[in-house]
């Protein structure tokens, strides 16, 4: 159903869980625990009673969150899907909650409403192909690395994108990356104060429509397979996390 890291302890975490999902006719908030509401969906829909099992890692942020990825894109490996809540996904008859601030519950979809678009199914797994940074990597087609810079940075179009940040000098990557609109997401790394290196990047548009959480899968299958490449996270992937 899902798969999860947390810097507090495990007891912590799973008590303040196990609370959200007695919370009877009330859909849990989409904060702290993003995944409260999906599963408390799925509990309410189908009678489902959940179990934990976890392991212990003494890892920085980057590498605890560089190995959750790792384990959902062996796990989008081995199943073809993605676990039902993680990614941002939801149960297609239920509406999400908002988080706390927002103060709008979710529940059940009233028939004739249509389907949560986050219930629509995972996107497949990328292919375990080549190596990161490749232009073939994992089967996609990406473009040749350009300086980030406002002057030489292409004209980019708004649609979804993956993106590799490296650098330009070392040739190392620095981050992996999604975003809905490509041409912003290209302009705000542009903008951002950076150190003193010279960044670099290469682009996959997706030509055809995708949904966010659907991003999120593939973004994800290339985090966890340069982690199981190099056993770590790009240098800056989890920054302020």
């Amino acid at each position: 159903m899902y798969i999860g890291e947390t810097r507090t302890s495990l007891f912590k975490r799973l008590n303040d869980l196990r609370m959200e999902l007695r919370s009877g006719n009330l859909m849990p908030w989409a904060d702290p625990h993003a995944e409260a509401a999906c599963l408390w969906a799925w509990q309410d829909a189908e009678g489902f009673a959940y179990e934990c099992s976890a392991a212990p890692l003494d890892a920085t942020a980057n590498g605890r969150m560089g190995m959750e990825a790792y384990l959902l894109y062996q796990y989008r490996q081995e199943h073809g899907k993605s676990p039902l809540c993680n990614f941002g996904q939801f149960h297609p008859r239920y509406r999400s909650s908002s988080r706390r601030s927002g103060n709008l519950r979710g529940g059940k979809l009233e028939d004739g409403q249509k389907d949560n678009p986050a219930g629509n199914p995972s996107q497949p797994p990328l292919s375990p192909v080549g190596k990161p940074g490749e232009p073939g990597w994992m089967g996609l087609t990406w473009s040749s690395p350009v300086v980030l810079a406002s002057e030489k940075t292409p004209s980019t179009p708004a649609g979804p994108c993956l993106y590799i940040l490296s650098d330009a000098g070392a040739g190392e990557i620095i981050a992996i990356g999604q975003s809905g609109d490509c041409a912003h997401r290209l302009a705000d790394l542009t903008t951002k104060p950076g150190d003193e290196r010279i960044l670099q990047v290469s682009l996959h548009c997706q030509e055809k429509t995708i949904f966010p959480h659907q991003l999120r899968e593939l973004e994800t299958d290339l985090i966890g397979n340069y982690f199981g490449e190099y056993r770590k996270s790009p240098a800056g992937q989890y920054n302020n996390r």
